[in-house]
C-alpha cells in the first residue's frame, strides 16, 4: 500500500545538536501539527507529489481525518474524478487566493471561462497527469496533460 498518512513529525527535546539548542516551534511543543494526508495536498508541488505518494514527506497536505486509519478514510475510498476536454493539454491557473482554476483558452488570461477546482480533487482525476509549470503574464498554474491510453 501506498504511503498516505504522514504522521506528524515528533518534537526532539535536545534539538538538532543535541544540547538543546533548537529553534522552538509552537505547533510542535504543542501537539498543534496533526497528521496529514498525501491525498490532500494544497498546492502546485504537493499534488506533483501526491501523483505517487511514495514521494510524499509531511507539511502541505491537509489533515487527516480518519486518525490514520486509511482503510476507513472516506477520501482514500472516493471515486475517482473524470474530467471532458477536448485537447490533450488543459491549463490549470492558480487564482490570487491559491486555488486552481480550469480555464478553456489559456491565451484569454482570466477572460477566459475558468472553472474552480480544489487541489484535493485534482489529485484524484483520473485519465490525466500533471504537467510543467507554468507562468504568464496573468498567473502562475501548470498543465494538465490526458494519459496515453
Amino acid at each position: 500500500m501506498m504511503p498516505i498518512h504522514l504522521a506528524a513529525p515528533a518534537h526532539q527535546n535536545g534539538g538538532p545538536d543535541g544540547k538543546g539548542w533548537t529553534r522552538l516551534s509552537l505547533a510542535s511543543m504543542g501537539g498543534l501539527a496533526g497528521d496529514e494526508c498525501a491525498l490532500r495536498p494544497r498546492d502546485y508541488s504537493h499534488l506533483v507529489e501526491a501523483q505517487d505518494t511514495r514521494r510524499a514527506h509531511y507539511g502541505g497536505y491537509g489533515p487527516c481525518i480518519a486518525d490514520g486509519r486509511c482503510d476507513a478514510c472516506p477520501i482514500f475510498k472516493a471515486a475517482p474524478l473524470t474530467l471532458t476536454a477536448l485537447t490533450d493539454r488543459v491549463l490549470v491557473r492558480i487564482g490570487p487566493g491559491g486555488s486552481p482554476y480550469l480555464v478553456n483558452r489559456p491565451e484569454d488570461g482570466w477572460a477566459s471561462v475558468a472553472r474552480r477546482w480544489t487541489w484535493q480533487d485534482l489529485a484524484r482525476l483520473q485519465g490525466w497527469t500533471v504537467g510543467r509549470a507554468y507562468r504568464d503574464e496573468h498567473s502562475d498554474g501548470f498543465w494538465l496533460e490526458r494519459a496515453a491510453a
